[in-house]
């Protein structure tokens, strides 16, 4: 991503940002913020789902509350242990833990960032939160709509769309700051602390 030492000042601010974000988050109300918790039928199908995934009961709460804390934080529905589906067909996809790079629940272990790579599908941009594709993963697929990044420090993305289609990367003002090479193209190393939403086109 060309303009990194322009705006990578904006990291600690970005992160102080979300540090209060996560204080809120502490201390509001169960079920005010975001979208509401699973019903108790899809948390028992989660349950299953962790423990046919090797997670022990620690680990499957852990990874419930990295779930929740997303879902606080923005609308969209949990529909496996470790998966948000948003708007207009963007999702989220979390790692296990123990893991490095995000899988569906029943899909082979990823042990590389060229495997990682591939799990970006033809038609979307992949943003991961740690460089060289690792950590948890949002994909996006509808051109024109703005769709937050989280995550501050140094993270990762993939534009596996048509050559013509170029990811957009926007400040918190929602001003554009860059974009991207049209697919397929990717960045190992991006700096996530200045943009605040991205556009795959």
């Amino acid at each position: 991503m060309a303009p990194r030492s322009t705006f990578l000042s904006a990291a600690p601010a970005k992160a102080a940002v979300a540090l209060a974000m996560a204080a809120l988050t502490l201390f509001a109300a169960p079920g005010v913020a975001g979208a509401a918790s699973a019903p108790d039928a899809a948390r028992s199908e989660f349950a299953v789902q962790a423990r046919a995934a090797g997670l022990d009961a620690g680990q499957a709460k852990s990874l419930q509350k990295r779930v929740d804390s997303y879902l606080g934080k923005e609308k969209g529905k949990q529909v496996a242990v470790n998966k948000i589906t948003l708007d207009k067909g963007a999702e989220i996809l979390l790692t296990l833990p123990g893991e490095k790079y995000a899988r569906e629940v029943g899909a082979p272990k990823l042990t590389s960032a060229a495997a990682a790579s591939e799990y970006c599908a033809y038609t979307y941009v992949c943003a991961f939160e740690s460089t060289w594709f690792q950590g948890d993963k949002k994909s996006f697929f509808t051109c024109n709509t703005l769709n937050s990044i989280p995550w501050s420090g140094t993270g990762s993305w993939i534009n596996n769309q048509r050559a013509a289609l170029r990811a957009k990367f926007y400040r918190q003002d929602k001003t554009i700051g860059w974009i991207s090479p049209g697919g397929y193209s990717e960045d190992g190393a991006a700096p996530w602390g200045w943009v605040y939403w991205l556009s795959p086109c």
